[in-house]
């Protein structure tokens, strides 16, 4: 019985780096103190105006290509999950899979907002056990900066960029196990991009309001993850006959610090069994995820073999997925 593993991981994130005291200098007072001391943010990366969501995409895929010790011309699938693509249309996959000389290669976006890469992973893994995919390339990008108004001090300190990428690869050791996937569809109006797309196309008076920005229309529920977490992370262990005392290693969305720390003891899981990068990185959204796999990975030398790992993002709409592995 063939299984799917992930075999490689690579990172990019811009060189232009904006402090916490870089923001207090551009808007001439200090931001909220909360970005440091509650949500856990000091700096993050943002692309230039001539860097886009496919030139990071490029580069944390070739990182991951690298690590996995294959070629482009062995990919059979590239996908990227994003909700800041290069355009509405072609995919930025296509780019990208052009950019990578991938020529064997399919390619689509999966847009599943923050919790894109989750969900694809999902995907991906049951494509490389039954489509007989031999590699596939999964990269979650993020060029949300592009899409928020400078001059709103609620948001912009949240925000960071990057990519971040894996390769997926089939196996006869054991490694995807199972996920679960989450959705509340009545919660899509709390915030996003709403303008540009079919609904609301782009006009001279939309532009001129800023409304193909990142809108903030209602106030996020603080607690929200800290609600949906445990209980949807408890149903996916045990649902493959583990309890939460058996995950080795889990990788939560790296959006607020204050609410992984709270979710690990409610899963009854110590700190040193998870990451937190949003310090160095900001939010970095669909990538957060792959990015703070490499991190574990390359820095702190987890997950190790065998783990059980988990890994669980959100997004708004609502999205929630969540993958369990075995490493």
């Amino acid at each position: 019985m063939f299984h799917a593993q992930i075999t490689g991981t690579g990172i990019y994130s811009p060189p232009k780096i904006e402090t916490n005291a870089d923001l207090n200098k551009f808007y001439g007072e200090p931001i909220k103190d909360t970005f440091s001391n509650k949500i856990g943010i000091l700096q993050r990366h943002v692309t230039d105006d001539d860097e886009s969501t496919v030139d990071m995409a490029v580069k944390a895929g070739e990182k991951a290509i690298e690590d996995a010790g294959i070629k482009p011309e062995d990919l059979g699938l590239v996908v990227v999950a994003t909700d800041t693509p290069e355009y509405i249309s072609p995919p930025t996959a296509c780019v990208v899979q052009g950019r990578l000389k991938a020529v064997n290669a399919g390619a689509y976006d999966v847009n599943g907002a923050c919790s894109g890469f989750v969900a694809a992973l999902d995907a991906m893994c049951r494509n490389a056990i039954s489509g007989g995919y031999e590699h596939i390339l999964l990269i979650g990008a993020y060029n949300m900066t592009k899409f928020v108004d400078r001059a709103n001090a609620a948001l912009v300190p949240l925000f960071g960029d990057g990519a971040g990428a894996v390769i997926i690869s089939r196996s006869n050791e054991k490694g995807f196990t199972g996920s679960k996937l989450y959705a509340d569809g009545t919660q899509y109006d709390l915030m996003g991009i709403y303008a540009g797309g079919a609904k609301y196309p782009l006009t001279p008076e939309r532009i001129a309001k800023k409304e193909y920005m990142l809108q903030s229309l209602k106030p996020l529920p603080a607690d929200r993850n800290i609600k949906l977490w445990p209980p949807i992370i408890t149903e996916l262990v045990e649902k493959n006959g583990l309890k939460t005392a058996d995950i080795d290693f889990i990788i939560c969305t790296q959006i607020n610090r204050f609410i992984i720390e709270s979710v690990m003891p409610l899963l009854g899981l110590s700190m040193d069994k998870t990451i937190c990068i949003m310090g160095e990185y900001g939010y970095t959204g669909s990538a957060c995820i792959p990015m703070a796999l490499d991190c574990a990975r390359k820095k702190f030398k987890q997950p190790k073999k065998g783990d059980n790992v988990v890994f669980i993002a959100s997004g708004v709409g609502l999205a929630v997925a969540s993958v369990l592995f075995k490493w």
